[in-house]
């Protein structure tokens, strides 16, 4: 056999090596200490304090501010993104709360059940003391994932903010429009072919609209409110209705004046037949199907711009950047002449 190694002590003369590779007093501490977090109270601590931390945030959410400031920003975001919120009535879904609120319970409660000898150490209030770094780094991490939260949406809300520029003639289009006979809201029969001479601005709404029909409504206001008087005497708005088995002329004029909309300058309006209505909306794309289970009309929240030819020559919808290429784009075509050439 090889002996061990010796060293030249200074007292006792030659003593033997110490062993090349043994484990260092402070490793094994570590490990038994990460063994004991994982086997013991400890993680069961970190997950209490986690989901402690975590409720407290939901709830924050769910009834903090959603006006004033980046907070309230954030609030009613976050309530659009986890709790399908309706920015109009503020209004969220309780069952997406629900879920929210249940899941990390949920969790909590299976590791509860399968550490359940050291979930009882923890009706000692000083196991509870003996782990307070483990409290301490639940909270952290649910901090920590919070604030990431709020970096994200304030970076979504910076982006939002930069809009690219109008693409102009690059989306224009030219597209024929049906040439179907419609009724207005003052029972006056008309086709698009014959606003020719002007700009049209068709969409598609329904008077017991609650999602995004109001909020078109609003948008034509605003449309109409930014305009001149000499930019206005150019521009038509017809909005086609998107339930033509129940809406009269009757109601569709009740509706217009009282969203303040005035005639003719605004014109709601449908055919004569149902079956009639459903094939233009059809034709333009406006893809109104009623949903089984709510009885609302699903449709594409589509704003048409009428050239003075009578083509459509842009499609956009209530996107941010929409909205703003929209006024762009009728601002366009109103500086142009009637029978100016559009795109081939």
């Amino acid at each position: 056999m090889n002996a061990a190694p010796v060293t030249k002590s200074s007292t006792l003369g030659y003593a033997r090596a110490p062993e090349p590779f043994a484990e260092l007093p402070d490793a094994r501490t570590a490990e038994r200490d990460r063994q004991r977090f994982l086997t013991g109270p400890g993680l069961l601590v970190f997950l209490a304090a986690a989901l402690a931390a975590y409720e407290a945030f939901l709830l924050f959410t769910v009834f903090g501010p959603t006006q004033g400031g980046w907070l309230g920003d954030f609030v009613r975001d976050f309530q659009l993104w986890c709790y399908r919120g309706d920015p109009r009535t503020g209004g969220v879904s309780w069952a997406a709360v629900s879920v929210m609120f249940l899941e990390p319970i949920f969790v909590v409660v299976v590791a509860a059940v399968l550490w359940r000898q050291a979930c009882v150490e923890l009706c000692r209030p000083r196991v509870w003391w003996r782990h307070a770094r483990a409290a301490a780094a639940g909270i952290t991490v649910v901090a920590v994932a919070v604030a990431g939260l709020f970096w994200y949406a304030a970076a979504e809300r910076a982006r939002a903010g930069v809009l690219p520029p109008f693409p102009g003639d690059r989306i224009r289009v030219k597209l024929p429009v049906p040439a179907t006979e419609i009724i207005d809201q003052k029972e006056k029969p008309f086709r698009f072919a014959d606003l020719r001479g002007q700009v049209v601005l068709v969409t598609g709404v329904y008077a017991s609209c609650t999602t995004s029909c109001p909020e078109i409504f609003l948008e034509l206001k605003a449309i109409l409110g930014e305009l001149t008087p000499a930019e206005r005497t150019g521009l038509r708005v017809v909005a086609l209705t998107l339930n033509p088995e129940y809406e009269t002329a009757a109601l569709m004029d009740a509706i217009s004046e009282a969203r303040g909309f005035v005639y003719p300058e605004f014109r709601y309006a449908g055919a004569a037949r149902p079956a009639v209505q459903h094939a233009l909306l059809s034709d333009l794309q406006f893809a109104a199907v009623r949903n089984p289970v709510t009885r609302q009309i699903d449709h594409a929240n589509l704003l048409l711009l009428l050239d003075r030819n009578g083509d459509i020559a842009f499609r956009f919808n209530l996107d941010p950047r929409h909205r703003a290429w929209l006024r762009a784009a009728l601002r366009q075509l109103l500086q142009e002449p009637h029978g100016a050439p559009g795109p081939s």
